[in-house]
């Protein structure tokens, strides 16, 4: 009987650590949905996990400052004499990154672009170790742009196409490497450079397609959509869209995202990619641009 006794409560406390596990895990996946969607310039404070939308916008608070000094790290990595210092270059934009861990600010999207296009040219001349500083920007511009008044999206918007077509063109510049660019080398080091590289291209080709899926995705529901009398959700986004769907269609991004797709050889992106023009393809200008691509 006490064998009995305590095999039942062995059970029970299995099975309590055993639920205990499930709902950690259902937890960590609704976190991770709720940071899956985005919202170019939306004109409200972020919202936090919980839903609570932070009184401020400070460096102690739950956004970030609005003070960064984007001239010194521009000049930094043109500087005659800091130039070469690329090492540094890497820690001032994944510092930046840190900084504006819950999104960037509208206010900041001048300054971002010149910054992204700045950093994507340096890599296209070679300098691979700027990939991990790109890769924490794509990452921050899958969150929702930060407003601090509500004239920020009048003021600033106007550049949200120009930022976005800036980011998909780093996709020229992270295709998959050839194998023809190793054959003939049995040298263990250019063999380490090749992994590497593939990794690393690997790398910013999935966060680019993972950012393009959460603006495509946000806003298709009939709380974000403004559906006439008598017609269908799927009618009004065809015809008007969502706001991420018209910046994306100012940018013309299906070009370079089509040309990355025929190209990609990593399972993971092109689930993504295809989940974005999936996404796109509801709204009728876009989805003439990916009939174009010959995409579908």
């Amino acid at each position: 009987l006490a064998q009995a006794i305590l095999a039942t409560r062995a059970r029970q406390q299995g099975g309590l650590q055993s639920w205990q596990s499930c709902a950690h895990t259902r937890c960590m996946i609704r976190a991770r949905s709720q940071t899956d969607v985005s919202v170019l310039g939306t004109t409200a404070m972020p919202v936090s996990p919980g839903g609570v939308k932070p009184t401020s916008v400070t460096s102690g608070g739950t956004g970030a400052p609005d003070d960064v000094d984007f001239g010194a790290i521009m000049e930094l990595m043109t500087s005659t004499y800091t130039e070469e210092l690329i090492d540094r270059h890497v820690k001032a934009i994944r510092r930046l990154c840190r900084t504006f861990a819950t999104g960037f600010l509208l206010k900041h999207l001048e300054p971002l672009v010149e910054l992204l296009k700045l950093a994507i040219e340096r890599l296209s001349q070679g300098q691979d170790e700027l990939a991990p500083a790109i890769c924490d920007m794509t990452r921050i511009a899958s969150l929702p742009f930060v407003s601090l008044v509500a004239s920020d999206m009048i003021k600033y918007g106007h550049t949200l196409p120009v930022f976005a077509k800036v980011l998909i063109g780093v996709l020229a510049f992270a295709a998959p490497p050839t194998e023809e660019t190793n054959q003939g080398s049995q040298d263990a080091s250019t063999r380490k450079m090749y992994d590497e590289k593939r990794a690393m291209n690997k790398s910013i080709r999935i966060e680019v397609a993972h950012t393009f899926a959460c603006w495509a995705r946000f806003g298709l529901d009939e709380d974000c959509v403004e559906v006439n009398p008598n017609q269908s959700l799927i009618q009004a986004v065809a015809d008007a869209g969502t706001p991420n769907l018209r910046i994306l269609n100012q940018a013309c991004v299906m070009d370079a995202l089509a040309a990355a797709f025929r190209t990609e050889d990593s399972p993971e992106a092109m689930v993504i990619a295809l989940g974005a023009v999936r996404d796109m393809s509801l709204y009728r200008p876009l989805a003439q641009q990916i009939t174009k691509c010959s995409l579908i």
